[in-house]
């Protein structure tokens, strides 16, 4: 390991070859870099361009489906019966909320629903570990595209959650209007 030079060479021994890789261990702008897989190897300016216009749409699709899931949430509640607001005066209107009745309700809905937020919820955290480790390749290009892409995806979608949180997103029949 050289620390003046910030690099690391690490040796992994594959049948009877030895291959050898330096990380970088600041930032640097080049053309030149593998991204995330072998078979993602950048050489041209085009496929900087591509690769930077790829992480730039993982950042926006990654706040959508953070999105997504708030609304989710907010249909879940709401098909409990439960306010999904900050009204604190008004009481469920299906009984009290307890994992049977999330579970085994009337509705099949809030099980489906949860089911679905698994799911997704494996999505985004391998789609999150997915831009992490492109942001370690410490390309300064693709980390200028991971966070313009997460700046433009909370501008796109990041309303949503304020409006779910707040309760302005309610029917004329809910309590605070």
């Amino acid at each position: 390991m050289a620390h003046a030079g910030h690099t690391t060479t690490a040796t992994s021994l594959t049948s009877n070859s030895s291959m050898a890789m330096e990380m970088q261990m600041n930032f640097y702008f080049s053309t030149s870099m593998t991204l995330l897989f072998q078979s993602w190897d950048i050489s041209t300016v085009q496929g900087l361009i591509g690769s930077i216009f790829a992480m730039l749409f993982l950042s926006i699709f990654y706040e959508g489906l953070k999105s997504f899931r708030e609304y989710l949430m907010h249909v879940a509640v709401k098909s409990l019966g439960a306010p999904s607001n900050s009204c604190s005066d008004v009481k469920p209107t299906a009984g009290k909320l307890t994992w049977r009745a999330i579970f085994l309700g009337k509705s099949k809905l809030s099980l489906l629903i949860h089911v679905i937020q698994s799911i997704l919820q494996v999505i985004q955290v391998g789609v999150a570990y997915l831009l992490m480790l492109a942001v370690m390749t410490f390309n300064g290009w693709i980390f200028l595209a991971i966070v313009f892409g997460s700046g433009i995806g909370y501008l796109i979608f990041g309303w949503t959650k304020f409006l779910y949180r707040v309760g302005l997103t309610q029917d004329s029949n809910d309590c605070c209007n």
